[in-house]
């Protein structure tokens, strides 16, 4: 008898999955479903013009899997940007989150960490709040394009982890930042 309530669980569980895979939601002009593949998203063109190509150029060999992906990401882009005091990043930021959920799609298995970072100046509480806010800003934005939100937790590190130490405009720009970090 527990048997077959497991299996009826199971059961149940599996078509209610397979239901909630086949709903589509409109991201920006594009369709995604929890389903999607990299190829689903939208290509994006660096800077110069050219494609984008994640592991054409990393010698595998030399490096376990966890050091190429870390490398792929980086190379995909792993972070996005701030205005002083925003939480909604930048408009550059959209292109380095749609190669990141291509990325994601790819390798399924993987879960990351969006660490949300502030510059120096303001109150230390006030500065882990605006990094949480950020955090689940790129969250958010993944999970819009695809990415189960479960593969992804956040944390902010306010002010206490900067990327750059100098006290002006640049540093301060450096670090205003959320960071997808691979668990």
């Amino acid at each position: 008898m527990l048997f077959f309530k497991k299996y009826i669980i199971l059961l149940l569980i599996t078509v209610f999955v397979s239901c909630a895979e086949n709903q589509k939601i409109p991201i920006s002009g594009a369709d995604v479903t929890s389903e999607n593949t990299a190829e689903d998203i939208p290509d994006s063109d660096d800077e110069n013009g050219s494609k984008i190509s994640v592991s054409d150029n990393i010698n595998a060999k030399d490096k376990t899997k966890q050091e190429v992906l870390v490398e792929e990401l980086v190379e995909v882009g792993d972070r996005v940007f701030f205005d002083y005091d925003e939480s909604r990043f930048k408009n550059e930021g959209v292109e380095t989150l749609k190669r990141q959920a291509r990325f994601l799609l790819k390798n399924k298995n993987l879960t990351v960490r969006i660490e949300g970072h502030c510059d120096q100046r303001g109150t230390r509480e006030y500065n882990l709040a605006l990094g949480e806010r950020r955090a689940y800003s790129v969250k958010n934005f993944l999970v819009s394009l695809g990415i189960e939100e479960s593969r992804i937790s956040v944390i902010s590190y306010g002010k206490e982890r900067p990327q750059s130490l100098n006290n002006d405009k640049e540093s301060w720009a450096q670090n205003r930042t959320a960071i997808t970090i691979i668990n």
